[in-house]
C-alpha cells in the first residue's frame, strides 16, 4: 500500500500550496503597493517663492516690494520709512547677504505697517539667490508697487529685474542710497546716467536718500502713499 501514500502526500502539498498563494493573493489584492509621485526637486528659495505668492493673496493690504542688490539699504530703508514699527522688523546685519530666503523654509516673506504689506527682498544675483530663479519664480504682479533700491554702479542684473518689474506695469520709483556725500552736480550725473542705463521713463521718479542721515527717506515712503 505504500505506493498509495505518495499520491496522498502529493495532494496534501498541493492542498497546502494552493492556500499560500490564495493568501498571497489575497493579500496582495487589499494592500496594494503604491507608488511615490515623482516630484521635481526643488531648493528652499523656490519653495519660499512659491509661497510668497500665496500669501500675499492672504493678506489685505497695499503690497510693496523692495528690490536691490545685496548691500543696497534696502532693509534699512523699510526701517527708516516705517519708523521702526514695520513688523516683523528687517534683518540688518554686517553681511551683504543678511536678509536670504535661501536657508530657512519658514522665514520670513512678508512685513506689515499699518495697511501696507512690505517684501524686503533679498539682494538678487547672487550664489544664493540667482536672477534665473527670482525671473522665473518672483510673483511680480502680485505687488501694488516696487522700491527699486540701487547704490553705485549698475549690473544687467539690474536691468533686468527693473525690466521685469516695470513690465507690470505697476507704479514703481528708483531709490539712490548713499547718497549723502553727493553735491548737486554729482547728483544730476548719477540721475542722468541712472535714467539712461535703465531706460527709465520721464514719469518714472528717481529719489535720492541716505539711511545714515536720514535725509531723502520720508520722500520715498511720501510717493508711494500718495500713489496708492
Amino acid at each position: 500500500m505504500w505506493w498509495l501514500i505518495i499520491p496522498a502526500i502529493g495532494l496534501v502539498g498541493k492542498v497546502i500550496y494552493d492556500v499560500v498563494t490564495e493568501e498571497d493573493t489575497s493579500v496582495s489584492k487589499s494592500k496594494p503597493i503604491k507608488k511615490l509621485p515623482v516630484s521635481k526637486n526643488k531648493t528652499t528659495l523656490e519653495l519660499n517663492l512659491e509661497r510668497l505668492r500665496r500669501e500675499i493673496d492672504l493678506n489685505s493690504g497695499y503690497k510693496v516690494a523692495i528690490l536691490g542688490q545685496p548691500g543696497a539699504g534696502k532693509s534699512s530703508l523699510l526701517k527708516k520709512i516705517t519708523q521702526n514699527k514695520v513688523v516683523p522688523l528687517p534683518i540688518i546685519g554686517t553681511q551683504t547677504d543678511a536678509t536670504s530666503w535661501a536657508d530657512d523654509i519658514n522665514c520670513n516673506l512678508l512685513s506689515r505697517y499699518e495697511n501696507y504689506v512690505f517684501a524686503d527682498v533679498p539682494g538678487y544675483d547672487t550664489l544664493l539667490h540667482p536672477m534665473n530663479i527670482f525671473g522665473s519664480k518672483f510673483p511680480f504682479q502680485k505687488f501694488d508697487a516696487f522700491i527699486f533700491v540701487i547704490h553705485g554702479k549698475l549690473h544687467s542684473a539690474d536691468q533686468d529685474m527693473f525690466r521685469l518689474a516695470a513690465r507690470t506695469e505697476k507704479y514703481i520709483c528708483v531709490a539712490r542710497s548713499f547718497s549723502d556725500s553727493l553735491d548737486n552736480n554729482e547728483l544730476f550725473a548719477v540721475e542722468r546716467d541712472i535714467r539712461m542705463q535703465l531706460g527709465l521713463k520721464d514719469t518714472i521718479p528717481v529719489l535720492f536718500f541716505s539711511n545714515r542721515t536720514g535725509k531723502g527717506i520720508n520722500a520715498v515712503f511720501n510717493l508711494i502713499r500718495s500713489k496708492l
